[in-house]
């Protein structure tokens, strides 16, 4: 092999690294800012002000760069090889090559700039858009204005980012999946969802503290036909979040089994070790009310030191640890709220000593530890 055609593998692999980076951008590159999003903001505007307008600009702009990284390609080899690249006569692969992808670049520009023209009326989101209008004759841009502003509406909106570019938004009555080419708008009223698939990884980078990471693969398909079936890929966590957020159920196939999270398995040991503890006699029971945590169970649990401190307890490989103090506050939490309160002030890259750990109380701040909290023991006065 010569050293010209080494040197052409080199800048040939270099080059195929730098374009992976730009279509499936990885963390390094988004934190520096070295993505089409940010690179072109001041034409592409801010998301959260018009959504669809914002993807539809992004989608085409990011084709039109994409289709044109084989002239990138050929640029860039012709300012680091000697042998002449663009030529009036081309005789070598590569000459050819330069200029069919000058073609590819041109017939892009020209698919790009026709957007603009129509106003994006040909865009594939816009006849997706389109076939959720009424029989009113409206037009798509007021679909796309009610899209906008329920994703201006941060607190019902939920966001999975799911690979580089790609995410799932979910308002209030859609369902937006995001992708470096498209954008699909998807009513919920006309959307079933299906977990097909379950994978575990051993290792992986989405847990803090490391561990295995279940991911479930959703097909959603339009009930009316309005949209082609996607597929969506999701961890375990963003799959509960997104079930929480619908008002209809998601089917399960068979094979599929939903892997409790590290803080649903320590919940249920929480609820296990505070059962044998010492039950707290509490005879108001019509003064209690519903957990302020989750507002659908009634509070059942009661803060109440039982433990003894011992010099030797309250100490770790980090020094000195609060000691447990009586708490004061009236019954206002059930077991499984309490077991997350619990979990949220442990180290999470060190979940081995959650069990063991301490906690303040959420409203008068006393220390306590698991044998602090009690089950009550309802006394009904006759």
């Amino acid at each position: 092999m010569t050293s010209e055609s080494q040197e052409l593998i080199l800048h040939t692999v270099l080059h195929l690294l730098f374009t992976l980076c730009i279509v499936y951008p990885p963390v390094e590159f988004q934190r520096a800012g070295f993505t089409i999003q940010t690179l072109f903001s001041g034409y592409l505007g801010v998301e959260r002000d018009n959504f669809v307008k914002y993807h539809l600009r992004r989608t085409v702009l990011t084709r039109f760069i994409h289709f044109c990284s084989p002239l990138f390609y050929f640029i860039y080899l012709s300012l680091v090889l000697r042998e002449t690249i663009f030529t009036l006569t081309p005789r070598t692969i590569l000459q050819f090559g330069a200029y069919a992808s000058i073609a590819i670049a041109g017939v892009a520009a020209v698919v790009m700039l026709r957007h603009w023209w129509n106003g994006f009326d040909e865009h594939p989101t816009v006849h997706c858009l389109k076939r959720y209008l009424g029989n009113n004759g409206s037009s798509w841009h007021e679909v796309a204005e009610s899209i906008n502003a329920e994703y201006r509406n941060m607190l019902d909106t939920l966001s999975i980012t799911l690979t580089g570019i790609d995410r799932v938004v979910m308002t209030s009555s859609w369902i937006l999946n995001i992708t470096n080419y498209t954008l699909i708008c998807a009513q919920v009223s006309d959307v079933s969802l299906e977990a097909i698939r379950a994978d575990e990884h051993p290792i992986s980078h989405h847990m803090q503290s490391g561990g295995s990471a279940q991911f479930i693969s959703i097909c959603v398909k339009s009930t009316t036909q309005r949209f082609e079936p996607f597929h969506i890929r999701v961890r375990a966590e963003s799959f509960r979040d997104l079930r929480n957020k619908l008002d209809k159920p998601i089917a399960m196939a068979r094979e599929v089994v939903l892997k409790q999270s590290l803080n649903e398995r320590f919940v249920e040991a929480f609820t296990q070790q505070i059962a044998l503890n010492q039950k707290y006699d509490y005879g108001e029971p019509e003064r209690l009310e519903p957990c302020l945590g989750c507002s659908t169970e009634l509070s059942n649990v009661k803060l109440w030191k039982q433990c003894i401190n011992d010099v030797q307890d309250d100490m770790d490989a980090e020094g000195s640890r609060l000691r447990c103090t009586q708490c004061y506050c009236r019954p206002m939490w059930c077991d499984t709220c309490m077991g997350l309160i619990f979990a949220s002030k442990q180290d999470p890259h060190r979940p081995e000593l959650w069990m063991p750990g301490k906690a303040q109380c959420p409203t008068c701040r006393a220390t306590f530890c698991v044998l602090d909290v009690a089950f009550l023991n309802i006394i009904r006065n006759s």
